[in-house]
């Protein structure tokens, strides 16, 4: 079958496809975030299991996130280009997260077989992580850099809403038919999703199937780095510089409060205050239709506004107010608006936060080695996740719930000290002398923030 009779535009030509593309990507990544952060500690937490193993499964499920820094520059050095420079990786990561559910449906009576249950679930993570990768370097690479923060606004509201879909669904499927069925039925809406990035290339004249007519576009030839000491010679001129540094400190700081968040908060709504886990489910699904609704048409305007920088103060510091709250208040949790407010709030802020952090992740990163320079920071920011979740038992063992809410703020004013820190438009000067450098041999022109800090 050949290529030609289909006439879809190229993404690189066509700003709302790729917008869309881009989103419904993001969201498939969200129904492994759903199910496994959200869906299944709260089902977990409904059959008495206890918080370390909750903790745990969430830690284990999500530490081949962490892993992204090795996955960076194996796409940036190797790909099947006639199909495009990231295309081919996308469509490698969602076909293993197919299978990976398949796996875990297979596994028979999960929860007396929990080893091979979570090592399932850790094959859904890793490939998901894969597909994160490379849909993260196939936003850079087309899309121009004044639409980014419009870009991380789309993929993140994707994300959150796939995953607020996928917790209410699977909250109602794990209560009426259990484990293996509700990880068939995501099998099955990966399966779905899967067909999407068959249907367009990513720049005019690819291929759109390996047997299809097409070549390689000069636009990605010229991109693709020959050699593994390009790639880390050129990266460590950049990942070193003070303000990187201290960007993968923020990350992994907000990653700490994102997985005790979430770690802790289906064991105090249903252990603690005996909520149902289909009614923390259904909260979280609200919560992240909410959120995603919001920062895709909030979230390129806080940049606008506000700059990178004070956007992020603002949010840390909101964060920080509804936490210190939630810590004061412990006499009033057992008013279900109490609970619902905060975890909309927390989701919403949080929601926010992510699209502005990985659109100053975006604007800091040298286009030569950028896929592989923002997978270092997604990985350090999801290596906070899970050690955050991870921290649920050990802080449990020492805190009350109440006291932990004053640690979660702890760490986030922590973050805005380290945020202050940053100078942005030095470091995109520093870029640009790298860039001038580089641009006699490789023709590659310097870029920088187009808004404030």
């Amino acid at each position: 079958m050949q290529s030609s009779g289909f006439s879809l535009p190229a993404l690189s030509d066509h700003k709302y496809i790729r917008l869309a593309l881009v989103t419904a990507l993001y969201a498939a990544q969200g129904i492994q975030m759903g199910l496994m952060m959200v869906a299944i500690p709260a089902y977990l937490a409904g059959q008495e299991a206890s918080a370390a193993l909750i903790g745990g499964f969430i830690a284990a499920t999500l530490l081949p996130w962490s892993l992204k820094i090795f996955t960076g520059p194996i796409m940036d050095r190797y790909s099947f280009l006639p199909m495009g420079r990231r295309r081919p990786w996308v469509l490698f990561g969602l076909f293993g997260a197919i299978l990976g559910y398949l796996f875990m449906g297979l596994v028979d009576q999960p929860l007396d077989h929990f080893f091979w249950f979570t090592s399932a679930a850790v094959v859904v993570s890793s490939f998901t992580a894969f597909l994160d990768v490379a849909i993260d370097g196939m936003a850079i690479d087309i899309f121009p850099l004044e639409e980014q923060p419009q870009a991380n606004s789309f993929m993140w509201g994707g994300k959150v809403i796939g995953a607020a879909m996928t917790t209410g669904g699977a909250g109602w499927t794990l209560n009426e038919f259990g484990l293996e069925v509700t990880c068939f039925v995501a099998c099955g809406f990966s399966l779905l999703f899967f067909v999407l990035p068959l249907l367009f290339r990513e720049r005019p004249g690819e291929r759109l199937f390996p047997w299809s007519k097409g070549q390689a576009s000069t636009i990605t030839l010229d991109l693709t780095m020959d050699s593994w000491k390009d790639i880390f010679s050129s990266l460590v001129k950049v990942v070193f510089l003070p303000a990187s540094i201290l960007l993968s400190l923020v990350a992994f700081g907000h990653g700490l409060t994102y997985g005790l968040f979430d770690a802790m908060m289906p064991v105090i709504s249903i252990q603690k205050l005996g909520w149902s886990d289909q009614s923390f489910s259904n909260l979280s699904a609200l919560s992240g239709l909410i959120a995603g609704v919001v920062g895709i048409f909030s979230g390129k305007y806080l940049v606008k506004w506000f700059g990178r920088k004070s956007s992020l103060m603002y949010l840390f510091f909101a964060l920080i107010l509804v936490a210190g709250i939630m810590g004061l208040s412990p006499s009033i949790w057992e008013q279900s608006l109490t609970i619902e407010s905060y975890v909309i709030i927390t989701y919403l802020l949080r929601t926010l936060v992510l699209i502005v952090l990985f659109a100053t992740a975006m604007a800091i990163c040298w286009p030569p080695v950028a896929a592989t320079q923002f997978a270092i920071y997604m990985a350090i920011g999801n290596f906070g996740i899970s050690s955050g979740a991870g921290l649920l038992g050990p802080l449990k063992s020492q805190f009350t719930y109440s006291q932990i809410f004053f640690v979660f703020s702890l760490i986030l004013l922590v973050n805005m000290a380290i945020l202050s820190r940053i100078k942005l438009e030095a470091h995109v000067d520093k870029l640009k002398r790298l860039s001038s450098i580089r641009h006699e041999s490789t023709n590659v022109q310097p870029e920088g923030i187009p808004s404030g800090e």
